[in-house]
């Protein structure tokens, strides 16, 4: 009987270690994940960051304290990270794109100059989508990145 107890603790926490153990960004990857092609709240920009944060027990201040600032030319960014869009154009080899105030999440890394973001509300679009912005190609604004905790 002893060693069935000693058995059903192991598989529990084998199981559940993993999930507990998540860091912040993970979780917030998680809950991205699960909305993609959905529109979260009222489709904003702002709320899918909101919602990815509050999921994941972040600790953050609304509207603009998402966490730890990053300078993305000196430090690797990573997913979970939180991005602000200030006024950017981007020139692409097909044209242009461009963000006035916009919001959005690191959701992977593609190379050193190319990530991968997950927003919502880009060409009125009001769902969790997924785009490729190459860092190198910014012409005008201002990119913003934070690490939550």
């Amino acid at each position: 009987m002893k060693t069935a107890k000693s058995i059903a603790l192991f598989l529990f926490m084998a199981f559940t270690f993993p999930i507990i153990s998540q860091t912040t960004a993970e979780k917030m990857i998680a809950y991205t994940d699960k909305m993609m092609n959905k529109k979260v709240d009222r489709g904003e920009c702002w709320d899918l960051v909101a919602f990815a944060l509050n999921t994941a027990g972040a600790n953050w201040t609304a509207p603009t304290t998402f966490g730890t600032p990053l300078d993305y030319k000196k430090e690797k960014l990573q997913p979970g990270d939180v991005m602000v869009f200030e006024n950017t154009e981007f020139k692409l080899d097909n044209g242009k794109m461009t963000f006035g105030q916009h919001y959005a999440l690191v959701y992977s890394i593609k190379d050193e100059n190319t990530i991968v973001i997950a927003h919502q509300n880009f060409n009125n679009v009001r769902k969790v989508t997924l785009i490729e912005i190459p860092l190198n190609s910014l012409t005008k604004g201002k990119l913003t990145f934070y690490r939550p905790i």
